[in-house]
């Protein structure tokens, strides 16, 4: 049986994310223990990176709320755990 299970985060670099991600877990110092455990079970072609959403604003004081509203819905559409606490 295998385990399907779903992260969510945001990030203001989306270039860079996922290399970060894949290079904590490689080197098995991600700080999402369950996230890290899950990868040194199944390994790194049992998971994928996917940006579900892009959102703009112009006002940097703005994006941050707006960051973790949606990151809020697409946790409660997709029944996910957060990434990063």
């Amino acid at each position: 049986m295998t385990e399907n299970v779903t992260w969510t985060g945001i990030s203001r670099d989306l270039d860079s994310q996922r290399n970060g991600i894949w290079f904590q877990l490689r080197m098995g110092n991600h700080m999402n223990k369950a996230l890290q455990q899950v990868w040194a079970r199944h390994g790194a072609d049992a998971f994928r990176f996917e940006i579900l959403e892009v959102v703009e604003d112009d006002n940097p004081e703005m994006i941050g709320l707006l960051l973790k509203d949606r990151e809020a819905y697409w946790r409660a559409q997709e029944g996910a755990a957060k990434l990063f606490a």
